[in-house]
């Protein structure tokens, strides 16, 4: 950078909030996110924002990224659904991420640590946050789905054993809009990789769908758009009736994240939370995800 240049940065600290704070420290996502930018980033077909640092530290963490919006980026808001191109782009972005690293994330062992302490602490936490986040959504979530949501999470551990069976890959795992962007050069982007974990194809597939696309244009186009995404994956792609049942799924992980969120009432705004809820109980109800476990 010459003199008298200025560069626009964003920096991602600890926050000041005590519950977002160990909502981040105690399943060590910050290292996670460090992780991904100090030893993955180079290695990603994904646009992702500059890193200028990255530092962690027990109880702190530092990230020093590009400002994408002065960089020219159009970022995503999960108020606003997001098209059905759209969708394609970033999942082509995906595929592409998810062929390279298929088979591939024992390179790298605390891509697999994460998963872990999930599955501990999803166990003990899982009930009173859905039963928390269901109460804070009301009308979001269709009641019938109220008994099959407690049944998972009282069941959590063994439902996920269904969920992450099969080979792993890369995922970033929290691509709902507010994560998204679409770079100066038109490619499709992802940040906040403070959940990028080793894990299922299929749980950032249905993540994104149920998360990012209003339901008429997800129910005219995501067997459209999941077809071309295992087109673009390539020779270790499932079968199109093993990839929608996965699909199904998975879609039960995007329904708790977005209660959890609303639960915890301090990771986004209320109204957007409340937003992605809806989004997600409703692609639930229309694809029976809770009976496809």
């Amino acid at each position: 950078m010459a003199d008298g240049d200025s560069l626009s940065v964003f920096v991602k600290r600890p926050s000041r909030s005590l519950v977002a704070r160990a909502f981040v420290a105690v399943p060590r996502l910050s290292r996670a996110e460090v992780g991904f930018y100090t030893d993955l980033q180079d290695q990603v077909p994904v646009a992702t924002p500059q890193c200028y640092a990255a530092q962690h530290t027990p109880g702190s963490f530092i990230l020093v990224l590009e400002d994408l919006a002065a960089a020219g980026a159009r970022l995503g808001s999960s108020i606003n659904p997001i098209s059905a191109d759209e969708a394609a782009a970033l999942l082509a972005a995906l595929a592409d991420m998810h062929r390279q690293w298929w088979g591939r994330t024992e390179s790298h062992p605390w891509l697999a640590r994460n998963p872990r302490r999930e599955l501990v602490l999803g166990a003990l936490l899982s009930p009173s946050l859905c039963r928390l986040g269901l109460r804070r959504a009301q009308q979001a979530v269709p009641p019938a789905l109220h008994k099959p949501i407690f049944r998972y999470a009282r069941n959590r551990r063994a439902a996920h054993a269904v969920m992450s069976a099969g080979p792993t890959t890369l995922i970033h795992n929290d691509c709902h809009p507010s994560n998204q962007f679409t770079a100066a050069d038109g490619r499709s982007g992802l940040f906040d990789w403070q959940l990028c974990r080793a894990g299922p194809w299929a749980r950032d597939v249905a993540y994104l769908l149920a998360t990012s696309l209003d339901p008429e244009t997800r129910r005219s186009t995501e067997r459209n758009l999941i077809a071309d995404y295992l087109d673009r994956l390539g020779p270790d792609a499932p079968t199109l009736d093993d990839a929608w049942l996965a699909y199904r799924r998975q879609t039960v992980y995007a329904v708790e994240a977005m209660l959890v969120t609303a639960a915890v009432g301090v990771m986004m705004p209320k109204s957007t939370a409340i937003a992605l809820v809806e989004r997600t109980a409703t692609a639930a109800a229309d694809l029976d995800s809770f009976d496809a476990l």
